[in-house]
């Protein structure tokens, strides 16, 4: 575990020659940087300097007086915190962090991007029916901003319908509360992101069987951005916590390689 600052940060150095900047990952709702560790070690082993963060309020990381208070823009302002520490990195943000990662590479410090079945920003409908009709019990946290952790049926359902029985026992037994405001503005799409000031390469990871962030979601933030697209064929959610994550990150580190190596920076 490594720190910058109060924010608490894994980190997986690398093996071998180091690649020319960090790469840099930033979990979604619930979750933390526990839900990297298989990234980290794959990553690294690739050569990466690869660190995974955990946002303001989850799992002891820069602790704050109402966690339901917390936005988009105060996690996108941990991410800002952490590069000027870290400098110019690779980002890869997952969900609630595929939008974070998308603010901060509009603002810059971004070398490349990567947005792993995405939350998405103003504009782009996510809301569907099998997300519709279970939001209802979560109205009320989310407009009083209270912080709130769904139930493991909804967890199951919707973000691990992917993983195994015992795998989604164990991964709902390490979420944690999110933030009720920053899932209102996730859910009505509130964040706007400005496209023309996202200029370093993106990536967009979409998943066949998601149901929270689906396949037709990701096309039309790919399409937003002009990013390249990988649909990662049988995968839910959670991909990186699913059977068979080995190959999309395969795809993923290569894609980023090629990106690094088109953009050449002084």
């Amino acid at each position: 575990m490594e720190r910058i600052g109060d924010l608490h940060l894994e980190r997986t150095r690398p093996r071998g020659p180091a690649k020319p900047v960090p790469l840099l990952f930033v979990h979604g709702m619930w979750l933390g940087s526990w839900c990297w560790e298989n990234y980290l070690r794959v990553a690294a082993a690739a050569g990466w300097d690869a660190w995974a963060l955990n946002l303001r309020g989850h799992h002891g990381s820069r602790p704050v007086p109402n966690l339901g208070e917390v936005g988009i823009d105060d996690y996108v302002q941990d991410v800002l915190d952490c590069l000027r520490v870290l400098g110019e990195v690779v980002l890869v943000g997952h969900s609630m962090g595929g939008l974070i990662a998308q603010k901060v590479a509009e603002v810059g410090g971004a070398r490349a991007a990567v947005f792993l079945t995405s939350a998405a920003p103003k504009g782009i409908l996510v809301l569907r029916w099998p997300v519709l009709w279970r939001m209802t019990r979560y109205v009320f946290p989310m407009a009083a901003n209270r912080p709130f952790l769904a139930t493991r049926a909804h967890m199951d359902a919707l973000v691990g319908n992917r993983l195994s029985p015992e795998r989604q026992a164990e991964t709902y037994a390490r979420m944690v509360p999110e933030s009720g405001r920053a899932a209102r503005e996730l859910a009505f799409g509130l964040i706007a992101v400005d496209e023309q000031r996202v200029d370093c390469p993106t990536l967009v990871v979409g998943a066949q069987w998601d149901r929270l962030t689906p396949a037709t979601v990701q096309r039309r933030i790919a399409a937003k951005y002009d990013a390249e697209y990988l649909e990662a064929a049988g995968h839910g959610h959670v991909l990186m916590l699913e059977e068979g994550w080995e190959l999309s990150l395969k795809e993923i580190l290569a894609w980023v390689d090629r990106a690094i190596a088109e953009e050449p920076r002084a």
